[in-house]
């Protein structure tokens, strides 16, 4: 196993979570950890288009890029983080206070930042 899934299966013990993926910015998915019932590929191209279309809306507005978007949903919630080349999903059920899984989702994020560095 690689440490980037070592680092996003481990994540998946926060409370709340549900899976989390590394999906690269053109949508394919470089490593997942997925409840079941989570479609790998449709998190990948859903991630993908929200992201891209918010980066684009703030380039244009003059803001920059964007460096973590909080999604919430009637039945679920979302954090996706910028990486490098791609960027660390990770899905919450509806009940989840995302404030408190907010330092495992940093600490992932440098895991994976340090693997990366190194791959």
């Amino acid at each position: 196993m690689s440490k980037i899934h070592d680092a996003i299966a481990e994540l998946r013990h926060a409370p709340g979570v549900k899976g989390a993926a590394v999906v690269t910015n053109d949508g394919l998915v470089a490593a997942s950890s997925l409840a079941a019932g989570l479609d790998s590929d449709v998190i990948s191209g859903l991630s993908s288009y929200l992201m891209m279309t918010t980066n684009r809306s703030l380039t244009e507005g003059s803001y920059g890029t964007c460096s973590k978007v909080l999604l919430n949903a009637t039945h679920g919630k979302a954090v996706f983080v910028q990486l490098d080349e791609s960027y660390l999903v990770v899905l919450f059920d509806q009940f989840a206070e995302i404030a408190q899984a907010d330092r495992e989702v940093d600490e992932t994020v440098a895991r994976i930042r340090r693997a990366s560095k190194f791959s």
